[in-house]
């Protein structure tokens, strides 16, 4: 309630300009632990237009999350004599660890490619390291093998289909952007475009973190900071169980 009542001042101090933009969240950190399932993530804001023009002549707005990036690599096979074998490889950089996008009206490609507003930005785009593929058909079918392996993991969606931006008395809006349990932990970017006769006019942004706490916490970190310790410890505990087990069935045996 607070940062609703935050955003409403903001508006009306923005109101005056043209074209103003202004957004909040309900929480700027999100914790997993042990029971964690998943959870929504809730952006509103308000943005300024001409009150006595339509709807459709005000524009659309455009949210987008992206998480932490990471290094990728995808993998084409081809059968040699019955075997499948990798014949291909690239490697994506700064891809981002999660996506979501969506709009008060119909997404269509190319007004987001004409607004920088992708999965992978132009830029990001030229530091893929393409190795022997060189065909456009084939690297196409690389980036949409990438977006589709993501988006088995519910780690990449596009609502192309319903408007999931709520439009609340001409000027508000406010929609729930969900956060699977599958999301890698780090800071997250939260990013509003308002967009007029299909340019982009107006954009905010803002942070908030995802990072894991309790059990989860202290074995990701012994994982990640010290894999040798991990594993060690990991194949001790299954050597134990393992004996703990053979000797209650020997005992049983006896009994």
């Amino acid at each position: 309630m607070r940062a609703y009542f935050i955003i409403l001042i903001s508006f009306f101090v923005y109101s005056g300009n043209a074209n103003a933009l202004v957004i909040g969240s309900d929480l700027n950190e999100v914790t997993i632990g042990a029971n964690f399932s998943g959870q929504d993530v809730l952006v509103f804001g308000a943005f300024y237009s001409d009150p006595s023009m339509p709807r459709d002549a005000k524009g659309d707005v455009i949210i987008e999350v992206k998480g932490p990036s990471q290094v990728l690599q995808v993998r084409k096979k081809r059968s040699f004599f019955g075997f499948w074998l990798n014949s291909s490889e690239v490697t994506f950089k700064e891809v981002p660890g999660f996506y979501y996008l969506t709009s008060t009206g119909e997404i269509n490609d190319d007004i987001l490619a004409n607004n920088n507003i992708t999965l992978l930005t132009k830029q990001a785009t030229q530091k893929i390291e393409w190795g022997k593929t060189r065909l456009p058909k084939e690297r196409h079918d690389f980036l949409s093998a990438l977006k589709r392996n993501k988006n088995n993991l519910g780690l990449f969606e596009i609502n192309d289909k319903d408007n999931q931006v709520n439009i609340i008395d001409g000027n508000l809006f406010k929609t729930n952007i969900p956060i699977p349990n599958t999301v890698p932990i780090g800071d997250y970017k939260v990013s509003v475009y308002l967009l007029i006769n299909s340019e982009l006019k107006e954009d905010y942004s803002y942070e908030f973190k995802v990072k894991r706490v309790g059990i989860e916490s202290v074995i990701y970190n012994l994982a990640t900071i010290y894999p040798l310790i991990y594993g060690l410890m990991t194949v001790a505990l299954a050597c134990l169980l393992g004996w703990v087990s053979a000797e209650m069935f020997r005992r049983l045996r006896k009994a």
